[in-house]
């Protein structure tokens, strides 16, 4: 029970956080805008809050510990859970090194596999046609500037997009 307390004032400071910054949100010139740029940030906070603070108080009185499989590393889901986290890092940190193209490209192959998916030709079409649409619809279409990568994978993103 203790864990689901520290995790739940953990969530509580982050959504303090969140109001502290939906406070400063600057007010509006419109009459007809009652809420300003910060009202519904506001909102969410506080209905956040409210729910956090329900879930701990029913946590408190029932006294008993919460299992939750996917947080547990010594199951199959929280091995996998760790493993795809590790692989989403892996990925966000290759972005500067290889550019978008080939990190997403890798990372939409080693993702599925980590999570036991064993189909590699629908793998290998689905990872290129994903890569290929999100180039070009962010690359080219909105030109969104994604990572291009170091000396010579930035080299090879310019024949690309």
């Amino acid at each position: 029970m203790a864990a689901e307390i520290v995790f739940n004032i953990l969530i509580g400071l982050g959504v303090l956080f969140y109001l502290a910054q939906a406070i400063q949100l600057p007010a509006t010139d419109n009459p007809a805008d009652v809420l300003g740029a910060g009202g519904f940030p506001i909102i969410i906070g506080v209905i956040a809050l409210i729910g956090l603070a329900m879930i701990t108080i029913h946590t408190i009185k029932e006294k008993r510990k919460v299992d939750i499989p996917m947080l547990n590393l010594r199951s199959v889901d929280g091995r996998m859970v760790f493993i795809n986290v590790l692989v989403l890092a892996a990925y966000v940190g290759l972005l500067d090194v290889i550019g978008f193209v080939l990190a997403t490209l890798i990372y939409l192959v080693v993702a599925p596999l980590s999570m036991g998916y064993r189909k590699p030709a629908a793998l290998a079409v689905f990872s290129g046609v994903t890569t290929a649409v999100m180039v070009v619809v962010f690359g080219i279409l909105f030109y969104v500037p994604l990572p291009r990568g170091a000396e010579l994978f930035r080299d090879l993103s310019y024949l690309i997009y």
